[in-house]
């Protein structure tokens, strides 16, 4: 050792050798000073029996005695050793899992619209939140596309799993999706044809999906759940409900059979749709809430927009640091002006 290495060993044998003349509160308070410096120094648990057994050596005049003492420190040194390799194995799995965080999160983020579209007539808010920094990222995804017209999707989706590949799945499905959307097939088309892409990547993987579109010529909207949480509909008088019809199975799974879509049906102007993913109700339900009463009771009432609707269901259902991704997308249309209604 040199420098603060020196230091610390010089210290920890006058220590040492003060505390054996007369064992004190003030003795056991430096040796926790040393052990704080030593964690500091970036020392192992071995490295610092070796200091201890040779500060005892220094101890111990008789030369029978000396032996004994330093080889029971050896042994307790020796048995030790698991310790030392399991607290390393540990950070290093830390280390690892932290990088391997941030190259999701990146990647999730960087698939993710940056800039989303402002469909005119519509008003529509999204909330990106990852789970915190020791969970993996997982595979939450949002999109708006507009169809041309007054017809404009809206869709909030969630791959299994967490970690690089279901970000990457994710980006896969996205771009997929609006291809099928922008081609102009039917609602229940445009999800069987994501369905058969995520199983086409190989590797069985499952995620949900709600799809959404809005047309202002009504205004309406169709949707299409494939095993998501229901969105929540907030009228624009504060009621809310869930919208459960048009709910099938999740996508990945090789079966056969149609898919149900819901609508048109009225979406009312001042009416506000709300999607989100599981993370945002899970940990309710694991602590044996019930979490879709919680976020509908949360809502109930609520006038204004879009933004602070997400700002409102982040306040009421959202910890500081989530234990998964949460995904929240708004969208509402506005009720007319009164220069626009003559």
């Amino acid at each position: 050792m040199t420098g603060a290495g020196d230091e610390l060993v010089t210290d920890y044998r006058e220590a040492l050798a003060a505390y054996v003349a007369e064992p004190d509160e003030a003795g056991r308070a430096r040796a926790y000073e040393l052990g704080h410096r030593a964690v500091e120094a970036k020392m192992g648990l071995l490295d610092l029996a070796a200091v201890h057994r040779s500060a005892v050596g220094d101890l111990v005049t008789d030369e029978t005695t000396r032996a004994h003492v330093v080889a029971s420190v050896e042994f307790l040194t020796e048995s030790l050793s698991t310790f030392e390799m399991a607290q390393r194995g540990y950070r290093e799995a830390q280390e690892r899992a932290a990088i391997e965080h941030d190259i999701a999160l990146t990647l999730q983020r960087s698939l993710l619209p940056t800039d989303l579209p402002v469909p005119e007539g519509l008003h529509v808010a999204v909330r990106y939140l990852p789970a915190g920094g020791h969970v993996a990222v997982g595979g939450d995804w949002y999109d708006v596309v507009p169809l041309g017209g007054p017809r404009t999707a809206v869709v909030v989706g969630d791959v299994m799993g967490h970690g690089i590949r279901q970000a990457a799945v994710m980006g896969q499905m996205r771009l997929g999706l609006r291809a099928y959307l922008v081609g102009g097939y039917p609602l229940d088309e445009v999800v069987q044809r994501t369905d058969s892409l995520l199983q086409s990547l190989g590797d069985t993987q499952t995620a949900t999906m709600v799809l959404g579109v809005v047309d202002l010529a009504g205004p309406t909207f169709a949707l299409a759940n494939a095993g998501h949480p229901p969105p929540l509909l907030v009228g624009a008088d504060g009621g809310a409900q869930y919208v459960t019809e048009g709910h099938g199975r999740l996508l990945g799974l090789a079966l056969t059979g149609g898919r149900p879509v819901h609508g048109p049906v009225d979406l009312p102007t001042g009416a506000t749709l709300l999607m989100y993913t599981d993370g945002l109700v899970e940990r309710h339900e694991r602590a044996g809430d019930d979490a879709y009463a919680m976020l509908r009771t949360a809502v109930e009432g609520f006038a204004g927009s879009p933004d602070e609707l997400c700002d409102l269901v982040t306040e009421a259902m959202v910890d500081d640091e989530p234990t998964d991704d949460i995904c929240l997308l708004a969208v509402t249309v506005p009720p007319l002006a009164p220069s626009d209604e003559g």
